[in-house]
């Protein structure tokens, strides 16, 4: 595996959870993963962010090719929560969901966030009962839409119906409209 030109990473367990829990990538989807830098077979700890950049289109192509890239994006989002948690990292924190409840996860988003190797600013600021802003800031790398569908996967798991909607979104910056 090359280095990252950015010097971003993102943890194999993302690989794990979403190319083979949720896609269960074979094939010729996997032969373009590989292409990418992400072999099905030899998974590794961290990967250069520019692999996972590029394995997203890789698997938009492959598993969504009818839908538009918000729509593919929020839907792998969805398979990234569900498959994360099939991961040994997910089962531990799979278990801890359910009791966390709700506004506890949301209010935990920075943090979790914070496991992420770049530094970008995340918010919540409670709009009403029942009802979020989670703002992302200065991220090099946004895919809102991707994050609104891993969010109602998380907060799914916490026995809610969530709605999660990109109010706001620009090249680094993306505002998710969280309601239940």
């Amino acid at each position: 595996m090359q280095g990252s030109p950015s010097g971003r990473v993102t943890q194999g367990s993302f690989f794990e959870g979403l190319f083979i829990h949720s896609l269960q990538a074979s094939g010729s989807f996997a032969d373009a993963l590989r292409a990418c830098g992400f072999d099905v077979n030899k998974t590794r700890a961290i990967y250069p962010i520019e692999v996972w950049n590029e394995a997203l289109e890789v698997a938009w192509r492959h598993c969504y090719p009818g839908l538009s890239r918000e729509s593919a994006y929020r839907e792998l989002g969805r398979q990234l929560g569900e498959g994360f948690l099939k991961t040994w990292m997910g089962k531990v924190v799979d278990m801890g969901l359910p009791m966390l409840g709700p506004e506890r996860l949301i209010a935990r988003i920075p943090s979790l966030v914070a496991l992420d190797t770049f530094r970008y600013d995340v918010t919540v600021t409670q709009l009403g009962w029942h009802h979020y802003r989670v703002s992302f800031r200065s991220d090099p790398d946004a895919k809102p839409d991707l994050l609104a569908g891993l969010v109602e996967s998380g907060l799914r798991r916490t026995g809610i119906v969530p709605s999660v909607t990109v109010s706001m979104r620009a090249a680094r910056d993306f505002d998710l409209d969280v309601t239940w």
